[in-house]
């Protein structure tokens, strides 16, 4: 570790700030009063084209990048669609390294995934383990996707001293989520269903048994991890809060939330995926991360958005 802290006379550009997470660290850098700060969405343009990203960044000339772009899902989405995780994620990493390097800045905060882990590991998983085995089948292009940007990093640090922190996210959910009830992710899946049951007197299927253990971290607390990543990280760092939740315990507490009284179905036709994924904090607390939402307030709000901004968050 090391402190690079972040200047807010520098331009820090955010890449994926319409995401659930981009949109939170957008919130967290204004309430810090950094007024340099450049919000990137995909229409503002596709990173997946090289002279594009150039383009765009040779313009903004950040200092600081927090790159967040990429094309993800939940688990079956990355099934049904491994290629194209595979190669939208290979072409959007390496233009946006090579064109924050171009245009001189000076750190790339970079989003990772857990999906990078293999199985082999062992538990609570470190940094150290990130190459050990290959990423777990049920996403693996898109892991090896996010493992050569690791590698990408490494190299253009060894070779031209670009400074990378690398945040190996855990399971992210807030506002502005994906709700997608077949490829979006588990919490943000399960708040669409639960919404729409409540709505319209239907029942809840769920995927699994309602057994597997997961770390879910809401994007307020991500973004501020990140503030802090950025400010005292070099190198790899779990982003995550240490803490498991069964998927079973989870839908109790939406059922709670949303007032949802009928029948809940468990499909165990479809996958768990995996049993547990336990990680290693001790990078991220030295950081000086303290989570400030339990997960009922979290999911609290996040349900609380959805039911008011259902027309938006459906699009």
């Amino acid at each position: 570790m090391e402190d690079t802290m972040l200047d807010k006379n520098e331009t820090i550009l955010i890449t994926g700030s319409g995401g659930v997470i981009g949109r939170a660290l957008v919130e967290e850098l204004n309430s810090r009063d950094y007024s340099r700060v450049v919000a990137l969405a995909s229409s503002d343009g596709d990173l997946r084209n090289q002279n594009k990203t150039n383009e765009i960044f040779s313009e903004i000339k950040p200092k600081v990048v927090f790159h967040l772009a990429a094309r993800g899902s939940g688990i079956m989405g990355n099934m049904k669609n491994r290629a194209a995780a595979y190669v939208d994620n290979i072409r959007i990493n390496t233009n946006v390294i090579e064109s924050a390097h171009l245009a001189g800045a000076r750190k790339i905060v970079a989003m990772g995934t857990a999906a990078v882990y293999s199985d082999l590991c062992t538990l609570p998983i470190s940094e150290d383990d990130i190459w050990l085995g290959p990423p777990h089948s049920s996403e693996a292009p898109y892991g090896h996707a996010k493992r050569a940007m690791l590698a990408q990093l490494e190299a253009f640090k060894e070779q031209y001293g670009l400074d990378y922190a690398y945040c190996i996210s855990t399971n992210l959910f807030g506002p502005h989520d994906k709700f997608d009830e077949n490829f979006g992710h588990v919490l943000p899946s399960l708040i669409s269903k639960f919404y729409r049951a409540v709505k319209d007197g239907s029942e809840v299927t769920i995927w699994g048994d309602g057994s597997p253990q997961r770390d879910f971290l809401y994007s307020r607390d991500a973004a501020s991890a990140m503030v802090l990543i950025a400010d005292h990280v070099s190198g790899s760092v779990n982003l995550a809060t240490g803490q498991y939740v069964r998927i079973r315990d989870v839908v109790d507490i939406l059922a709670r939330i949303s007032g949802y009284k009928g029948k809940i179905n468990w499909d165990v036709s479809m996958p768990n995926g995996q049993m547990l994924r336990e990680y290693s904090v001790d990078r991220l607390k030295k950081a000086g991360f303290v989570q400030a939402y339990s997960l009922e307030d979290a999911l609290f709000e996040t349900y609380s958005w959805y039911s008011k901004n259902f027309s938006v968050a459906r699009r």
